[in-house]
This record gives structure tokens, C-alpha cells and sequence, in this order.
């Protein structure tokens, strides 16, 4: 499991992805699990940007906030997006990825999260 941190440092050069082939060759050197936690910290960030804490609320009680919170696909369950989309999602949200990784990281750090296990 790569830190986010980390996987957030390391998508920043390719930013922004020439064309989906580039967002899966980048991919492609991690585990579904760190995919997904890209894929999930680019949603929370959409949702988060230009406020400084998670919404109330935003995170039920009954889910963790955690790399699958937008993917699903942890412990056997079904993916909620699944792998194969990773990529053109990336590739779709390209100018916009900064900004999300950004808020992402502030949000969730302002809220107390430990982003050591995201």
C-alpha cells in the first residue's frame, strides 16, 4: 500500500495526461488499491474544493474513509467503479486533478483524518 501522499506526488508531473493510454501507463505501476485511492481522492476533492474541512455528514458512520470510499471493491465486495475506468477518469479530469488532490489533502487533514492508512 502506497501512501497517498506519495501516489499524489507521483501523479503530479504527468498532470495533465496527454491522452487515456498515458493515465494507464502511469497506472499501471500500482496496485488496484492504490489506483483506487487516487480515484477516490480526486471525487473528495471535487466535492471538497474551495472549503476547508469535509462536509458534516459527508462521511456515514456505517463506511471508512478510506482508498475504496468512492470505488468500492475492498474485502470481496462489488467495485462501485470498477478498474478498467480508472484511467479514463483520470484522463477526463486532467486539468482538473490539482485542484482536486489539493483540496483532498486539506480537507481531509483539517478534519482530522490520518491519511497514513488512505
Amino acid at each position: 500500500m502506497t501512501d497517498i501522499n506519495t501516489l499524489i506526488a507521483a501523479v503530479t508531473p504527468h498532470i495533465p495526461f496527454r491522452n487515456e493510454n498515458a493515465a494507464q501507463q502511469f497506472l499501471s505501476q500500482y496496485s488496484e488499491g492504490d489506483q483506487a485511492a487516487l480515484i477516490s481522492a480526486l471525487y473528495i476533492g471535487r466535492d471538497h474544493l474551495g472549503q476547508s474541512a469535509i462536509q458534516p455528514g459527508y462521511v456515514p458512520a456505517s463506511m471508512a474513509f478510506d482508498r475504496y470510499f468512492h470505488t468500492g471493491g475492498v474485502a470481496g465486495q462489488r467495485w462501485l467503479i470498477a478498474p478498467s475506468d480508472f484511467a479514463r477518469i483520470l484522463y477526463e479530469k486532467n486539468s482538473n486533478l490539482n485542484g482536486y488532490f489539493s483540496a483532498f489533502t486539506l480537507c481531509a487533514s483539517a478534519s482530522g483524518y490520518s491519511l497514513s492508512s488512505f
